[in-house]
């Protein structure tokens, strides 16, 4: 986000990219569920004043939940 509030197109770049990839990674998840899960991670980050490392941060959390919600412990292939 920047001053105004909004996710600036780089974010928002890698976002969508991540939310692909987790949509990938994790298929027994419902899309839907995935993106739901990222906006609330995403919004914990909403007033980071540096935002060159959101998407990254936004990335592992979600993966975390993702592997617990899915039953995936092991690391997805790359």
């Amino acid at each position: 986000m920047n001053d105004s509030g909004k996710v600036t197109v780089h974010e928002g770049k890698a976002l969508e990219q991540i939310r692909q990839t987790m949509q990938h990674r994790y298929p027994s998840v419902p899309a839907e569920a995935i993106a739901e899960r990222m906006r609330k991670v995403h919004h914990r980050y909403a007033d980071a004043p540096i935002r060159d490392f959101v998407p990254l941060l936004v990335e592992r959390e979600l993966t975390l939940q993702l592997r617990a919600v899915s039953g995936t412990d092991a690391e997805p292939e790359l």
